[in-house]
């Protein structure tokens, strides 16, 4: 198997500071008419009911996102760095080199940011142009 020849390093996003971890992913949600993406990320309670929302992520900017899930997630999240921050920045980004090559660079001259969220349950990577806005529940 071929190595990728980009080595990814994932910084601790500045926004994040301060937010829960240890949290898992509860909800996630695309309004392709607005282009935007929300998350919700929640503490599980139990087994029988769904986890208590924490914090929401909105993401305005789109321009693209993928989940990983389940054992896929461990390994990926290992192999390339500081996991201590639920939500970080990915700094050189396989990710976004790969969709500037599907969209034949016409995107090079946008400010756009890859964002990791990432859950003991769940990998969210987010391509955007603008850092998310939190949402912190008030109990």
């Amino acid at each position: 198997m071929e190595m990728n020849a980009i080595r990814q390093v994932a910084i601790p996003w500045a926004g994040a500071r301060g937010l829960a971890t240890g949290l898992m992913l509860t909800e996630l949600h695309q309004d392709v008419w607005s282009g935007s993406l929300e998350l919700a990320m929640g503490i599980p309670t139990n087994i029988d009911t769904p986890p208590q929302v924490v914090y929401w992520l909105s993401f305005g900017h789109l321009f693209g996102y993928r989940v990983l899930e389940g054992a896929d997630v461990l390994d990926f999240l290992h192999d390339e760095g500081d996991t201590d921050c639920q939500i970080q920045l990915i700094t050189p980004s396989r990710f976004l080199t790969w969709f500037h090559q599907e969209t034949q660079g016409s995107h090079l001259e946008e400010d756009i940011q890859h964002y990791r969220i990432a859950s003991w349950d769940f990998c969210v990577d987010v391509l955007a142009a603008q850092p998310p806005d939190v949402c912190i529940k008030k109990e």
